[in-house]
């Protein structure tokens, strides 16, 4: 019988005289080969706790809704936690952009729609850049905002950022024509603003900002700067710029009511239709929503509506009778 046959047979003659796992017979053999001295079956010992194997890794789905504000991140049934954590959520403008993708962007696959919409907070974080040194008066009030976040306080961090996030809400759009048209030379002019400004940061916080601003527009320019594709063509690798106008109106709909990205509804003139952004005014719920009239599916949608690709109509908050269903 050869060295490793020998070796296998006492690993199992241990195992079962000790009463432990084949594997952790072996391992002990490896680390004691004294062990392998055979002993009465009937007197077997109960097996060390340091002897039985791990149990097996458990996987959790990840979760990324936010939880309660006492969560301890802890894997909850079925998911695992991701804690709300307000210094980010307050922390402009890259903590308050992350925050909301991760509130609001559902997790995903790589390479799936939902993958390449998360990766434009860096967009919304520019946004907010802008604003605030476009209108300083959005800037949220210091004394306010570190009252909630010492409270641990989501309602009331969302309360102090409401006028700068309903601003940045009102900017975005999800219309091609108003994107191209108005939204990116807006952010084109603010960029050349930035790479322009010559100044000298007076404290090591304006360096600090001066420095993030700087990295969000290098990011907008490559967004727009021809690369090889792999396919060979120069093509402008681009930003999905409809991600952060849902997850803004999803925020304002939380707090004020509304119909959010996605609802179905009946319109007064009985038409059903899907609401795909929502049009803000300075304060309260939407005054309009963009819709998309639904039409009988075909296909594999037999039986089903489906959002008419061809349809794009902005309505008035009155036009709207309720949600489809709960509307006879």
């Amino acid at each position: 019988m050869t060295t490793d046959k020998q070796f296998k047979r006492a690993a199992r003659e241990l195992a079962e005289r000790e009463g432990i796992s084949y594997t952790a017979a072996r391992r002990r053999l490896a680390a004691d080969p004294e062990t392998a001295v055979s002993a009465p079956l009937t007197t077997a010992p109960a097996a060390a706790e340091g002897d039985q194997e791990p149990n097996p890794p458990r996987l959790y789905p990840i979760a990324r809704a936010v939880c309660a504000t006492d969560c301890d991140g802890v894997p909850h049934p079925g998911a695992l936690c991701h804690p709300w954590r307000p210094e980010r959520a307050a922390q402009l403008p890259n903590g308050r952009a992350g925050e909301l993708c991760h509130r609001f962007e559902p997790p995903s696959q790589p390479y799936s729609n939902n993958s390449f919409a998360r990766q434009a907070t860096w967009l919304l974080a520019l946004v907010y850049a802008m604003l605030t040194d476009q209108r300083p008066e959005l800037r949220p009030d210091r004394a306010n905002l570190r009252a909630a976040v010492e409270a641990a306080d989501q309602t009331a961090v969302d309360a102090v950022m409401e006028p700068l996030d309903r601003a940045a809400a009102r900017l975005l759009t999800k219309v091609p024509k108003r994107w191209w048209g108005e939204v990116k030379p807006q952010l084109d002019a603010y960029a050349d603003v930035v790479d322009t400004d010559d100044r000298e940061p007076l404290t090591w916080q304006e360096a600090d900002d001066r420095h993030t601003v700087g990295r969000l527009v290098d990011q907008w320019r490559r967004a727009w700067t021809p690369v090889r594709n792999y396919n060979g063509y120069m093509d402008a690798p681009g930003v999905l710029w409809l991600a952060p106008k849902g997850w803004l109106d999803d925020l304002l709909v939380e707090q004020h009511g509304g119909h959010g990205d996605g609802a179905r509804v009946r319109l007064t003139d009985g038409r059903p239709a899907i609401v795909y952004a929502a049009e803000w005014s300075e304060a309260g719920a939407p005054v309009a929503y963009r819709i998309r009239e639904l039409e009988p599916g075909r296909h594999g949608n037999i039986e089903k509506l489906v959002p008419s690709l061809t349809s794009d109509e902005l309505v008035t908050r009155d036009q709207v009778a309720g949600e489809l269903n709960d509307v006879a």
